[in-house]
């Protein structure tokens, strides 16, 4: 598979391609692990096999030295964005990241009735 690097996120599997923040390749310890999880993905836009990998996956990321790549390098917060937009490729979304905060959203909004309307 094909890996380009860039200045933004952390790292993106676009089914044919996989883009890789390039001061990733500094660390060998967030790249490695980074790499094998991107390569579990299948090549499909959206599936229940991608979601489980993204959020119940037991990788061996330390969480820690990813926050302090973060950062150091701010534009790897693109990560948590799900919609990214670049003239080249246009608009992406990364349809895990939507459900989550879509979910995330319910969640409040429902909080927030229950809340008024019951106590």
């Amino acid at each position: 598979m094909k890996i380009e690097y860039v200045n933004h996120s952390i790292a993106n599997n676009f089914g044919s391609y996989i883009e890789i923040n390039k001061h990733l390749r500094k660390y060998p310890e967030l790249l490695n692990p980074i790499l094998e999880h991107e390569l579990s993905h299948t090549e499909k836009a959206w599936s229940v096999k991608d979601f489980k990998l993204d959020f119940f996956s037991d990788n061996k990321i330390n969480h820690w030295n990813l926050f302090k790549f973060m950062l150091k390098y701010p534009k790897s917060f693109y990560q948590v964005l799900p919609v990214l937009y670049s003239v080249e490729k246009g608009i992406s979304v990364d349809i895990n990241l939507l459900i989550m905060y879509l979910t995330m959203l319910i969640v409040f909004i429902l909080t927030i009735y229950f809340g008024v309307k019951y106590l």
